[in-house]
Order: C-alpha cells, then sequence, then structure tokens
C-alpha cells in the first residue's frame, strides 16, 4: 500500500484491529448523531483538552441565551435549548426560506466526573464557550481487580 492510500484510511477504521468495542461505540455515535441531524438543528462543537481542562465551543447562531440549557448528569454535559422564529407579519411573502428553528440537544461524555461548581460557562455572539476543569484526583480509566488465593 502506497503512503497516499494509507492517509485515506479513516483513524476509526484502524481502531478495528486495535480495539473492536472501540470501533463499534464510534459507529454506534455516528449513527445517532447522523438521525439526530434529520430532526432538525444540530450545533457545531470543537472539543479540545489541555493540562487543566476540557474546552467545549458551540456554535449556536441565532438562539438567544436565555434559550440555552446546560446540564451535567454522571459524566455527560448536555447542551440544549431552542431557535425560535421571528414573527411572521400579516401581508409578508416568503420566497425563500432556508432558515432552520426547533429544539436542539447534544450531549459529550466527559472522560472523568468534573466538579460541578468548578464548570463555567459564557456566551457571545452565538457561541458558546464551556470549560470543565480537570478534578484534582484523576481516578484511573480501568482498576485492576486483585484476585484472591483460595
Amino acid at each position: 500500500m502506497s503512503n497516499v492510500q494509507q492517509k485515506i484510511i479513516p483513524y476509526q477504521r484502524t481502531t478495528l484491529i486495535s480495539d473492536p468495542f472501540n470501533f463499534l461505540r464510534q459507529e454506534i455515535d455516528r449513527l445517532f448523531e447522523v438521525s439526530s441531524s434529520i430532526e432538525g438543528l444540530r450545533p457545531q462543537f470543537e472539543t479540545k483538552e489541555n493540562e487543566n481542562s476540557i474546552e467545549i465551543t458551540a456554535e449556536l447562531p441565532g438562539v438567544a441565551e436565555g434559550d440555552i440549557n446546560l446540564s451535567l448528569s454522571k459524566g455527560i454535559l448536555t447542551i440544549s435549548g431552542e431557535k425560535k422564529s421571528e414573527e411572521k407579519k400579516e401581508g409578508e411573502t416568503y420566497y425563500i426560506t432556508e432558515r432552520q428553528y426547533g429544539s436542539f440537544s447534544r450531549s459529550l461524555k466527559l472522560p472523568y466526573e468534573p466538579e460541578q461548581d468548578d464548570i463555567k460557562a459564557s456566551f457571545k455572539e452565538g457561541v458558546l464557550k464551556v470549560s470543565v476543569p480537570k478534578p484534582k484526583e484523576m481516578k484511573p480509566d480501568v482498576y485492576k481487580i486483585p484476585i484472591q488465593k483460595s
């Protein structure tokens, strides 16, 4: 296989060999992402991590700050809300309507259980920014269970 062909292969496909369960989870997540976008609005996210926190940015153009809900439950951060349509005035005729209105909801599973009071969020010019600090003590992803001698 040439170098060019290797670069075209998506990352998700390479995980099939190393971790088939991770591959399956990614495919299920992708399926739900596609189905949720059919329903209506689907805000675009950008998620990045630094040594102190995870930073989530969501583009929510046309959504009022009061129409956004942000919640955390069992390590799952949910951003939901509604983009309300403008009032139609009598005597107006629409020739093209491409704007989308309605409810939206997206959830992200965080890699750790954060301290709820430490999460910060701000909203400016249609962009929601959420900062989720890492806990002081990180629990290991895998807990090795000791086997007792019988």
